[in-house]
């Protein structure tokens, strides 16, 4: 088995335990706080990886990058991660994590459409019906009686309200992508994909610092996690297996592997993450929930992969 399928899958993995660990956290703990205690902790486990695998010191993690990167990268960060990721806790803790994690299989049709706009990419007919099969199979999901009437018993939060935060969350993390991507593709850049992230984590913090000084809050975000164990412990392998580890295997992916291919494996996180909730929490599903998410997941991997298949039409 070659180094990239198993860094994809690797990749898959880590995704899978962190978005369970972070479903657990969003039920304990505001999502807008939970939200700062990752970003913050992430800068310095994302910074020091970029340190080691860059070879740079702390201080060149803010000097080598120039002020295209800062400016797009910061734009990316701020909505990605300080507005994307804090919808993206809202639908997890509202919807759950199967239900959530079927609602990212948007955020490719999304990094389309945003390129479309920002930088003219181009996208066949299939690629289009195939978004539009999977948006359609995740509004028959979460529309679907059962689902809603789950939603309503767990008791965080109205199916709507979680539906449009994932859909929110989904379409941001897709506009943060492309926005890296103008920065990363301009002739003369210089950082690696691991500093890119690092540069819209700080940002993304620093983002929510300054909102919270213009509403003249102020959060004890690093005390509340210091004070309670279990969400220390939580928030640490969630940050290990989404931001350090999740991170590392899918860049080593996607350069040592067909890069459709890869990002096909990581699309398959909803299907890790109903297998789990099948096979050790004894989740039951219906015919309907099995029929929507296949169609979305189906929905997704043709898009991924539209160039090659329309081949056959």
């Amino acid at each position: 088995m070659n180094v990239g399928l198993l860094a994809a899958l690797a990749a898959l993995f880590s995704w899978t335990i962190a978005i369970f660990v972070f479903a657990k956290l969003t039920r304990l703990q505001d999502a807008y706080i939970l939200n700062k205690e990752v970003l913050f902790f992430s800068i310095f486990l994302s910074g020091l990886l970029v340190c080691i695998l860059d070879g740079l010191t702390p201080w060149q993690l803010f000097t080598v990058p120039n002020s295209s990167n800062w400016l797009w990268l910061g734009l990316s960060g701020i909505l990605g991660k300080s507005v994307g990721d804090y919808c993206g806790y809202n639908a997890l803790r509202i919807l759950g994590v199967r239900r959530r994690s079927m609602l990212t299989t948007v955020t490719p049709g999304f990094t389309w459409l945003f390129g479309l706009i920002i930088l003219n990419e181009k996208m066949n007919w299939l690629g289009i019906t195939a978004m539009l099969l999977t948006i359609g199979s995740l509004i028959l999901l979460i529309n679907n009686s059962t689902e809603k009437d789950e939603v309503k018993k767990e008791n965080f939060g109205m199916p709507l309200s979680g539906f449009l935060f994932g859909i929110a969350g989904a379409a941001l993390t897709g506009l943060a992508i492309i926005l890296s991507k103008k920065t990363l593709i301009e002739s003369g850049n210089i950082i690696s994909a691991y500093h890119a992230t690092w540069i819209r984590i700080i940002t993304a913090f620093m983002a929510l610092m300054v909102f919270d000084i213009m509403r003249n809050k102020y959060h004890g975000f690093i005390k509340q996690f210091l004070v309670n164990k279990q969400k220390a412990m939580l928030l640490f392998i969630g940050i290990l297996f989404s931001t350090v580890l999740g991170l590392s295997f899918s860049l080593l992916a996607i350069t040592r592997m067909n890069a459709a291919a890869a990002y096909t494996i990581f699309s398959l996180l909803p299907v890790s993450v109903i297998l789990v909730s099948v096979i050790l929490y004894k989740k039951k599903m219906t015919l309907q929930s099995w029929l929507y998410s296949i169609l979305a997941i189906a929905g997704v991997t043709a898009l991924l992969w539209r160039d090659n298949l329309i081949r056959y039409f």
